[in-house]
């Protein structure tokens, strides 16, 4: 009786481990099944959903990056037929019109009727094509580049004309202020490769236009140059992407993510789109609500900012986004040039860069305006920016930055895939920028481009180097402008300065009769606060602050402040640091 017992546990054991083993071979021969990105599941009610607990809170950006398929480095010539068309008053306009745009004035804005023949390079217009009959309409786009000589334009085709590449709306770039002239199409075919963030569809373009209000005699396709044809972002543009075209795209224009009077939401009686649009372009967007409190939130100093952050941000698509940006030089992403997503049903902002005129620019053709000493270069310039200052603030920001650009440049920006873009980039400026307008537009001899493109890695390898030396200093500060007490004595005061390292820090003031501060008139050094009532009045005149932020490794911030004069050499130069102030 034993014996049989024991056996029919043995059996027993048998079976129960061959069930084992059956269920573990079934469950790893089963197709795996993918949950929702970013999800749990669980039971919930959908009354009690909110957008704080949204599954896509959790869901970072990704475009689908198969739309871009091969770089297209060919070069298309395109004509385009301008035609007199009545304003919404009933004016005769015609393309002379276009010439009256002034640098970032947009309220004027007249649109054209117009013929565009997109061909192959080399290809003109078929004979038997009517290029009288309108395709298309025209218009100026741009900011500062809507006051130049040679305009960018924005071409939108009707419905029944064949659209380029999928896209109905093209933005046709002259890019006048790019040195290189290659930036758009060479940031574009990067970011192309880099998952956090999206990309544009560019292609070279030489453009040819014909002015139909002339006598019939004197009308001829006039030459223009080379442009760079760059996909317009809109709700075409997010679905192509695997994106939600439900949701929020605004253009900033000249937003550093303050708070302002003109920023309202469209059902506030004191809503002006005119005067929205002149901070944020609304791309896409029907009501401003989570805009407004997502700016409302990060200007709000009795919250911790770490946690305001990571509810509207998400910080791979940012920390990509600044990295990019530092490491091409784009020094034109303080307030504006560039786009914010917002899905709907999402907390999320996210970023995408969008113009890219003002990169890659190095040695004596760098802006001006850049030409920055080193304590100021770098993610020191941003600081401008209530976003960009709060969060370089958080700890451990400046080495996620440092350990994405680290990452771009082995996997993204390395030396052979700049190397070969830029030369693939090279038979198109061949044709074009030795020829007019392209050669008027040219800030180095045609001669010298190539040895200038030649050094763009060493440039963005600079920008890296920078970045890190840069960050080593305190950030700068703003200073009040001075005031005069009732004894006659001066208040200074001016912001704290923050060392990214949690040096201690103390502040030096100066102020002199002469820019140059060789004249200095009053002076204290080792300042432990922020302010100051000097033990001295001033007589009526002109006089220059200065205030530095001294750490205790001995680097010496200046402040934002800059002083531009006219009366050197060099017209318009930049004084930083300096501010100027009168006493009556």
């Amino acid at each position: 009786m034993k014996r049989k017992t024991k056996e029919n546990l043995v059996l027993a054991l048998v079976i129960l481990t061959a069930l084992v083993l059956f269920l573990v071979l079934y469950r790893s021969q089963e197709t795996k099944i993918e949950l929702p990105a970013g999800t749990e599941v669980k039971e919930s009610s959908l009354k009690e959903w909110t957008v704080d607990s949204s599954s896509l809170n959790n869901v970072t950006l990704r475009e689908d990056k198969s739309i871009y398929g091969e770089t297209d480095t060919n070069l298309y010539d395109v004509y385009i037929s301008v035609f007199p068309t009545k304003d919404e008053n009933g004016e005769m306009l015609d393309f002379s019109a276009f010439s009256l745009h002034q640098s970032r004035d947009h309220t004027y804005n007249p649109i054209l009727n117009c013929n565009i023949q997109i061909l192959q390079e080399g290809m003109k217009p078929d004979p038997l094509i009517n290029l009288d009959i309108a395709n298309a309409v025209i218009r100026v786009r741009g900011n500062s580049s809507r006051g130049d000589t040679y305009k960018s334009y924005k071409v939108k085709l009707n419905e029944d004309t064949e659209g380029f590449f999928g896209q109905y709306n093209l933005n046709i770039n002259k890019h006048s202020e790019d040195v290189c002239k290659v930036s758009t199409k060479l940031c574009t075919d990067l970011l192309t490769g880099i998952e956090e963030l999206c990309s544009f569809q560019t292609r070279f373009m030489r453009v040819w236009i014909r002015d139909t209000s002339l006598p019939e005699e004197k009308q001829e396709f006039k030459y223009y140059g080379l442009y760079t044809q760059i996909e317009q972002p809109n709700k075409s543009y997010l679905e192509t992407r695997g994106l939600s075209s439900n949701a929020s795209l605004y253009k900033a224009r000249d937003f550093s993510f303050q708070m302002s009077d003109a920023l309202k939401n469209v059902d506030d009686p004191d809503y002006n789109e005119t005067a929205f649009e002149e901070i944020l372009g609304i791309r896409e967007a029907k009501d401003h609500t989570e805009l407004l409190e997502m700016i409302e939130a990060v200007n709000d100093t009795t919250r911790d900012f770490e946690e305001i952050f990571y509810t509207y941000f998400d910080e791979e698509n940012y920390i990509t986004w600044l990295a990019f940006n530092l490491l091409l030089g784009n020094n034109d992403i303080i307030n504006h040039n560039f786009l914010l997503y917002h899905p709907d049903n999402n907390s999320k902002w996210y970023f995408i860069p969008w113009d890219f005129d003002g990169t890659l620019q190095y040695g004596e053709y760098e802006s001006s305006l850049m030409k920055l000493p080193l304590n100021l270069k770098g993610a020191q310039k941003l600081n401008q920016s209530v976003l960009h200052r709060r969060f370089l603030r958080i700890p451990g920001s400046i080495e996620k930055i440092v350990k994405k650009m680290t990452e771009l440049l082995a996997e993204d920006i390395t030396e052979e895939k700049v190397k070969s873009l830029t030369d693939s980039y090279m038979p198109v400026l061949e044709k074009t920028v030795s020829l007019p307008p392209d050669i008027e537009l040219l800030e180095m001899a045609p001669n010298e481009l190539p040895d200038y493109i030649d050094g763009l890695y060493n440039c963005i390898y600079n920008n890296y180097e920078t970045f890190k030396e840069a960050m080593e200093y305190s950030s700068p500060m703003y200073v009040q402008i001075p005031e005069k007490n009732a004894d006659g004595t001066i208040h200074y005061a001016w912001d704290s300065s923050f060392s990214y390292q949690g040096r201690t820090i103390t502040y030096n003031v100066a102020v002199a009769t002469d820019y140059n501060m060789k004249d200095i008139v009053y002076e204290e050094k080792g300042l432990t606060s922020t302010s100051l009532d000097s033990k001295e009045a001033l007589e009526p005149g002109t006089y220059y602050l200065k205030v530095t932020a001294v750490d205790s490794e001995g680097n010496e911030q200046l402040s934002m402040e800059r002083f531009e004069t006219m009366l050197t050499a060099v017209k318009g130069l930049n004084v930083n640091g300096i501010l100027e102030f009168k006493i009556e």
